[in-house]
């Protein structure tokens, strides 16, 4: 690679990952301010609900990420999502189509293994997936650029699998479990699709 090529792809991955941040955290904001402000709180009842096939559940399984109980979840939410968003954005080719994937992967997997008759908002569902998906890419794919971050971050990262993996009140397991599982899959296959990026340079 020419250094002007390197500076090329430099410059568009910056540019994916600020994009990431608008297509991913922005939503998450608005959604939260309108919900307080505008909807009285009605937006957060289209959460997940398991095996139902209502459309308040369906709209959940794509949106449940925008839904936040309170201001102290959403900044939790974000902090996470904006270390690994930033990873995404140098690392994948096409970073929204796989946050997409995770998105849908997550809440499917919330909506099929949750408890009966609970509800599932946030957006740590997405935060397990990602975690996952880089996960299952640097052990399974050789994703190289997700082993070292894995490295790097690691005991970030393993504490907070590890804490969202133990059942407690008002946090969703399901979520959490179903998320990781849902990443490990897609990141577990997500070889293929880096190879034809190191191809392309």
């Amino acid at each position: 690679m020419k250094w002007q090529q390197v500076m090329t792809v430099v410059i568009s991955r910056i540019k994916q990952v600020i994009g990431l941040y608008v297509f991913v955290l922005l939503p998450m904001w608005v959604m939260f301010f309108l919900n307080d402000t505008v909807f009285f709180g009605l937006w957060n009842i289209f959460g997940i609900v398991p095996r139902a096939l209502d459309m308040g559940s369906m709209i959940g399984v794509f949106a449940s990420w925008t839904m936040h109980g309170n201001f102290s979840h959403l900044v939790g939410n974000s902090l996470t999502l904006m270390q690994i968003l930033f990873l995404f954005g140098l690392f994948e080719n096409n970073a929204y189509r796989t946050v997409i994937k995770l998105i849908v992967a997550s809440g499917i997997m919330t909506w099929i293994i949750a408890s009966p008759l609970s509800i599932h908002i946030g957006a740590s569902g997405l935060c397990f997936a990602m975690l996952g998906f880089m996960i299952g890419g640097a052990v399974f794919a050789r994703r190289w650029g997700y082993l070292l971050a894995c490295i790097v971050m690691g005991t970030g990262y393993w504490l907070t699998i590890k804490q969202g993996l133990i059942p407690q009140q008002g946090i969703s397991f399901a979520a959490h479990f179903g998320g990781l599982c849902a990443g490990l899959l897609l990141g577990a296959n997500s070889k293929h699709a880096y190879t034809k990026i190191n191809n392309r340079y």
